[in-house]
């Protein structure tokens, strides 16, 4: 409960003026990426409800294109860094960005910054929810009006299930000066969209970032593969 407490407290102290504005706010989120928002039912990622990306390829890089699309749109989005992924030298832009240590925290955090109101949305990566406990963050999700998207295999109430998947030839090479290729500078998903009713799919373009550090200085982060050493 003390960790929650002190959350509380940091949302208070950085974010003021966190509630709900739906005057100025629109029923959706966009991503960020338009040939992504075209074949989502309303546009976007749904305001008050939850959305999965199934794990594979892709979704941390549209999840953080639709947290930034919204901050720049003048809004507030937060991530929740579950399983210690957050690669070192990223850049989040005005993200507000937790790295709780356990899974129970992960979940507490991202219910009561669902709960706030203050953001537009809410990215959970890690184990991710189930059973009660995703019962909980849709209730949140509701009442805050925020977008909840979880990074999880399990569809169970989400509104709007989404998939990436890339062969070898979707991938856009950087050549060095003997034709040899050196650094992967694109990649373009096929990306699948499942709601109620619908379903769609559509080529999305993602630029890949290339970090110089593979390792995180940080003991208690884990690698970028996601294995905590």
């Amino acid at each position: 409960m003390s960790a929650l407490a002190d959350l509380r407290r940091v949302l208070e102290a950085r974010f003021p003026n966190a509630v709900p504005l739906p005057e100025r706010t629109v029923p959706q989120i966009s991503t960020g990426l338009e040939a992504l928002d075209q074949i989502l039912p309303s546009g976007g990622l749904p305001r008050g409800r939850l959305s999965v990306w199934a794990p594979g390829i892709g979704g941390g890089a549209v999840l953080r294109s639709a947290c930034m699309r919204a901050v720049e749109r003048g809004e507030r989005a937060a991530w929740v860094d579950g399983m210690g992924w957050e690669a070192p030298g990223m850049v989040w832009s005005g993200v507000a960005v937790a790295r709780p240590r356990t899974e129970v925290q992960a979940l507490e955090c991202t219910e009561e910054l669902l709960r706030s109101g203050g953001f537009a949305v809410v990215v959970l990566v890690g184990e991710g929810s189930t059973g009660a406990q995703r019962v909980r963050l849709c209730r949140a999700a509701r009442e805050g009006r925020s977008a909840l998207v979880e990074l999880s295999a399990e569809p169970h109430m989400a509104a709007v299930r989404m998939w990436g998947r890339a062969s070898a030839e979707s991938f856009h090479w950087r050549a060095n000066d003997l034709g040899e290729p050196v650094a992967v500078e694109a990649v373009t998903l096929r990306v699948r969209v499942a709601a109620a009713g619908w379903s769609r799919e559509s080529d999305v373009a993602l630029m890949v970032s290339n970090h110089e550090h593979s390792l995180s200085l940080d003991p208690g982060l884990a690698d970028r593969r996601g294995v905590l050493r």
